[in-house]
């Protein structure tokens, strides 16, 4: 599984915000990686909705619920997998906000999200959809 999550990476495929603000999360908090992947992804799919629905709409079809909004749809199948799907899950509360969102704006993944993130006001939107 590692090697091909690698190798979409090697091959030029963007991370983007998900990871940049999980890998924040992870070094500034202590969380483990694949926690922030369950907790950051649908939120972050939320706020990128603006910009890429079709793709997200193809997620929804591909987890066998067209139609449905593909975020939710990502959020009850990690749920379903008894894993964490908000900050407070993993103990991380308001107070850790800003730390997070200064470390995220720091890594270079969060050049690569799909809608623009221009500042730290922006991953904190975020973060609150992930509380």
């Amino acid at each position: 599984g590692v090697w091909l999550s690698v190798a979409a990476v090697q091959g030029g495929t963007p991370m983007g915000a998900s990871h940049a603000i999980g890998r924040a999360l992870g070094g500034s908090c202590g969380v483990a990686h694949g926690h922030t992947s369950c907790v950051l992804l649908p939120a972050v799919m939320r706020w990128n909705a603006a910009v890429n629905a079709g793709q997200q709409a193809r997620v929804a079809a591909a987890m066998g619920q067209p139609g449905e909004d593909a975020a939710d749809v990502i959020e009850a199948f990690i749920a379903g997998l008894g894993q964490p799907t908000r900050l407070s899950e993993v103990g991380i509360g308001p107070d850790k906000f800003d730390l997070i969102a200064a470390a995220a704006m720091a890594d270079r993944g969060i050049r690569d999200n799909p809608r623009p993130i221009n500042g730290a006001a922006e991953v904190l939107e975020i973060l609150e959809l992930a509380a």
